[in-house]
């Protein structure tokens, strides 16, 4: 992760260097030009395989409509780009930006003095175009752009594209070899990590060090056993006070987790970094990898032979249930309203969503794709999500609206089993749980 003082460093420089340019609003003066031609500032963070694909299509586009030249800026991730983000929008010194996860955590009636996230504010301040009248929204999929491109009625972005989350990548030889098959039940999965465990092979690697990566097998678990399976309903109501953090299902979610950390992840996994997780699993170290699914290419890069496929982590005894992924929609585009170039903001969107160039990006991203008829090309697509996508479930952490000032064990907007032991400080789940309660009482708004 990023470091704070690098995200403050990077602020200051931005907003030293948006001071320098004068503090005039642009969008009064007209698309700023490189000798004769228009230029549109898009912001991005950096993805090497993304970065590719869209520096593609920006040289297509301006080989289509030379009038224009695109600079396109990227910076590192998470905290770093948060800081550009909202630097460069709140100065109109941006065109299109893009977001990761989409318009998510938008405060509800029922979430009192619930924090109004960016891009409910830049919205609402009139800072993000609206593209409900654009022709090329059309070519999405009207679901995904309902449930990750809306708000108040009018479409304000372009979800680009979902990933999985909740899945675990499978090393197909070693299943083969070991008579093992991909499990549907919880008995099924906890018999497969013992089996696997019997003949001396490691079942499940992940990457604790990072901490995030701990989230992802969690999202499974919630999804499927919080509110009986309707996770909504239980957000709902631990606003509500119907439900709670150390309620009979939040500690079946913390204590199937403990069960996969004490008994079936490889020894040291919390001093193993996400860029070096997918090696252990490439390389045989281990049966199976808990990951989202856009790490697909990482793992086929680290191992061109390797034979592999991806299940949803299985969390209750109902088969069909556990049958779907968890995940989230990922690069999502806004138009910026007041920046230097709206008329070329809108004029790259509808271009970047020609499905010739949208196919080029959603392929290169690894992304289950947002606009239907695409062919990705993808074995992995194709055979190993496609069969789950039926009932596609937005992650609890893109679902679930925080308290401000929550306490760190459940802060972003996670339930933080890194604090179990033999890790962390808590033996049970029920003392964790009972912690996480206490932490929400205490930021109930007074």
């Amino acid at each position: 992760m990023i470091k704070k003082l690098s995200a403050l460093l990077l602020a200051g420089a931005l907003t030293f260097s948006l001071a320098a340019c004068g503090s005039s609003d642009s969008a009064d003066q007209g698309a700023p030009a490189k000798g004769d031609k228009k230029v549109i500032k898009i912001l991005h963070w950096k993805q090497d395989n993304i970065n590719k694909a869209i520096e593609e299509i920006n040289k297509k586009f301006e080989e289509k409509y030379p009038e224009y030249t695109v600079e396109y800026t990227t910076t590192g991730p998470d905290d770093e780009y948060k800081q550009a983000q909202r630097a460069r929008i709140t100065a109109n010194d941006v065109d299109v930006l893009a977001d990761l996860s989409g318009m998510r955590l938008s405060p509800q009636e029922w979430t009192p003095g619930a924090k109004v996230p960016d891009w409910q504010q830049w919205i609402d301040t009139g800072l993000i175009a609206d593209l409900s009248d654009q022709a090329f929204i059309k070519n999405y999929n009207a679901n995904d752009i309902e449930k990750a491109g809306t708000y108040n009625d009018k479409v304000y972005a372009i979800p680009t594209g979902k990933v999985a989350m909740s899945g675990l990548f499978y090393n197909k030889e070693i299943f083969e070899q070991n008579g093992l098959s991909v499990p549907k039940t919880w008995s099924e999965f906890m018999k497969l990590n013992d089996d696997l465990k019997a003949k001396g092979i490691t079942p499940i690697v992940v990457a604790g060090k990072d901490v995030w990566p701990l989230k992802l097998p969690v999202f499974a678990l919630q999804a499927k056993i919080l509110g009986g399976g309707d996770q909504q309903k239980w957000i709902e109501g631990v606003w509500k006070g119907e439900t709670a953090y150390n309620d009979e299902e939040a500690i079946e979610v913390l204590e199937k987790m403990k069960t996969l950390q004490d008994n079936y992840m490889i020894d040291g996994f919390m001093g193993i970094d996400y860029a070096t997780a997918p090696s252990y699993f490439a390389t045989g170290k281990a049966a199976m990898l808990a990951d989202g699914s856009w790490d697909a290419p990482t793992v086929a890069a680290a191992n061109p032979e390797l034979k592999f496929g991806y299940f949803p982590l299985p969390a209750t005894e109902d088969a069909a249930k556990n049958a779907s992924f968890v995940g989230k929609y990922d690069v999502t585009w806004y138009a910026a309203e007041k920046g230097p170039n709206k008329e070329g903001a809108l004029k790259w969107l509808e271009f970047f969503s020609e499905p010739e160039n949208y196919t080029t990006f959603v392929k290169a991203a690894g992304f289950i794709p947002t606009q239907d008829n695409i062919q990705t090309e993808s074995d992995f697509i194709d055979n190993e999500l496609t069969p789950y996508l039926g009932e596609f479930e937005l992650a609890y952490e893109i679902m679930m609206i925080n308290r401000q000032n929550i306490g760190e064990h459940l802060a972003a907007e996670g339930v933080h089993t890194e604090f179990l032991a033999p890790g962390g400080p808590y033996k049970t789940a029920k003392e964790l749980a009972d912690i996480q309660q206490k932490e929400w009482e205490a930021a109930a708004p007074k």
